[in-house]
Parts: C-alpha cells; structure tokens; sequence
C-alpha cells in the first residue's frame, strides 16, 4: 500500500466523474450490497441532498486509490447547521440519513483496504478546530471496533446494533425446506393448504426495470401502506407516504440501478395479493419492502410470497437471499447467518465535546419520547 493516494470529492463534476471507476469496483467486492453502488449513491444525493441558509450538506466523498485504481469508496455528507464556515453543529456521516430506505451504510471496498478507509474517520477528526461534529460511524461489528480501539481521536458516545439476515440456498429447494426448522415446516404447509382448500390459484409475477415496474408502483405503494395499517402484529411504518421517497425508488428505477431491481407479485385468482421489492446484486438477492392486501392475511400471503421467491431464485442461480436488517420472527425463523453491523454516533475525543455531544444525545431521546407519546 505504498503507493495509495487518498482523496476527498467535494463537487459534483468529481462525484460524477468517479462513475466508471466505482462500478468497476463493484465487480471486483464479494456479496456487493446495493446501498454500495455508485447509482444508489448517486439517486439518494440528487433527491436528498439539502441546501438552505442554515443547514448546508456538501459533498465529502472518501476514496482511496492504489497505483490509480479505485480500491474503498467512502460517500459522506458534510452537513452544517448553523452558519456555514461558522456552524454551531455538523454532522459528518455516510450518505443514507433518511427513515431507513439506504438499510446499510458501509464503505465500499476491497478486502485489504477496509482498515485504512475506516482510518479517514480519524483524520477527518483531526481537522475539527471548531464547532461540534458528530461522526457517525459504521462497519461490521468487528472492524468497527478495532477501528475505535486503534484511533483515540474518536470516542463513541452511542451504538446501534444492526442485524443482517442471510439465507444461503443451497443445492435446490426441497434440500433448503428438508432442513428447515419444525415450525416453518408447518406454516409452509398450512399457507398452502388454505389456498388449496378455499380453490384459489396461485401465480407469482416478477416484473424487472423501469418500463415493467414504474407502472406497478402506485399499487405496491398502496399494499405496503395497507401492510403499515395492520394491528396485532409487528409494527411497519408507511416508509413511501412521503413524496420524496416515492421520488427515490423513481430516481433509482430511471438510472442503471433499475436494472437490478425486482417487483414480486402474487396473484391469488389473478388478483394482486402482496407484493415485494428486490435487488439483484450478482449473486445474491437482496429481498427489500413489501406489502399486502389485509383481507388475504389469513392466507399468510407474505410466508407465501417469500417462499415463492425462494422458489424463483433457484431458476435464476442466486446462490443468497439477503432479507436485509432488523430482528424479526419472519427473518429469523428461516434459520439464516447474521452479519452483525454496528453504528456508533462519534465526536473528537475531547472533554467539553464528549459532555455536550452526550447532551445533546439525551436531549434527542427525551424529544422521540415526548413525540411518541404526544402522537400516541
């Protein structure tokens, strides 16, 4: 690594211009995840980027190159509050600082360059003079914390956990659902029982890119708001009530990005029942948001439609299913591997910013609690 050159991209002709040397590297990471890719990268900047008098992002994009090729890619906001040059506060995190639509915020990266891109958190700490900046860090658990083990310029004041749930598939179907737990064994049977005792018919629809998705997103809108509606089970917030979210999944969808996108469908009697959205990433399938029609939830559609899915992938070769992040009976009870990412809420490690940064953390909790149980 003698020769690496790191560098920071702070406008959008040198965001741009990284285009082709960041695809590039993609082809060259193992189990690439799609909130890695430059046209993910690219979308959630032009639609969530925000400039106003008192609160700036500006571009602050790690890279990392040896003998002049791309080996880490790092997208950060540099966003201020306050003003400008003066700010009060800043925040220095990896791009996807929206309600969970970007679901992993890592670097992009090769295998052996992990440590030394993760290191630019530490010389971005150095270079605050004034002013508080929270770092938000982010990485699998175990180089997150050999990270902050090895740079005492960044202290962690708070850490989310950030489960990741992957099924490996394995040789063909029907050796995956032989070595499935008991109760899953059951629900499976069950869910296709009903649909075979009441003579309703299956079929599952996947539409691929933009000129077959964009005219079926309103209705998946529609069933993944219905799914939100639902009482007595777990909770899933309404993630495309906002306009500007349903502008992303259109931003994404009209770039290259929307070559790797999927809409599931299943048709019960040819109606539209539930649907789910997917990413192909080579191998692997990386399975997102979903909704369903609330009168058909005593079919279990969504155990149904996944095992559809599963069904699917064998067709396709995927060798992974990623069900992406958040501990759930219905990720869990599949039996996948867990990749364990962590998100640590950083500021330099000094005392005054140590107590005020901790502060201000306590400050936020009591303001959700309040708004919860005011909204409650």
């Amino acid at each position: 690594m003698s020769n690496l050159t790191k560098l920071v991209v702070t406008t959008e002709a040198e965001f741009e211009a990284l285009a082709a040397s960041w695809r590039l590297l993609e082809t060259q990471v193992p189990q690439l995840l799609p909130f890695q890719t430059y046209d993910w990268n690219r979308a959630w900047w032009q639609i969530f980027s925000d400039s106003s008098w008192y609160h700036k992002d500006e571009l602050a994009i790690c890279t990392q190159h040896e003998q002049g090729q791309l080996v880490a890619v790092m997208p950060l906001t540099n966003t201020h509050v306050g003003m400008h040059k003066l700010f009060i506060y800043r925040y220095v995190r990896p791009f996807g600082a929206d309600p969970n639509l970007t679901e992993i915020r890592i670097p992009l990266t090769l295998p052996d360059y992990t440590e030394t891109i993760l290191q630019q958190w530490e010389d971005l700490s150095r270079q605050e003079t004034f002013g508080l900046t929270e770092f938000q860090v982010i990485h699998t658990k175990q180089h997150a914390a050999h990270f902050l083990a090895c740079n005492t310029a960044v202290h962690s004041l708070e850490t989310r956990d950030i489960p990741n749930y992957i099924l490996h598939l394995g040789e063909s179907w029907s050796c995956f659902k032989s070595g499935l737990k008991r109760n899953i064994k059951e629900s499976l049977r069950r869910c296709y029982n009903s649909l075979a005792r009441d003579n309703l018919q299956l079929r599952l629809q996947v539409w691929q890119g933009a000129t077959e998705i964009k005219p079926r997103l309103n209705e998946f809108y529609a069933l993944h708001a219905a799914r939100a509606g639902a009482t007595n089970t777990v909770d899933h917030p309404d993630y495309f009530a906002d306009a500007k979210h349903r502008a992303f999944m259109t931003a994404l969808l009209e770039n290259d990005f929307g070559q790797r996108m999927r809409l599931f469908s299943l048709e019960l009697d040819g109606r539209v029942v539930a649907m789910r959205l997917g990413f192909a990433m080579g191998e692997e399938l990386y399975l997102y948001y979903s909704g369903y029609d609330l009168k058909f939830a005593s079919y279990s559609v969504m155990t149904t439609l996944l095992a559809e899915i599963m069904q699917w992938s064998y067709t396709q070769n995927f060798k992974r299913i990623n069900l992406s992040v958040g501990e759930d009976v219905s990720k869990t009870r599949w039996g996948p591997t867990v990749t364990g990412y962590v998100e640590h809420q950083c500021v330099k490690n000094n005392t005054w910013r140590r107590n005020l940064g901790s502060g201000i953390l306590k400050m936020r909790k009591l303001r959700r609690n309040w708004s919860g149980q005011k909204s409650d």
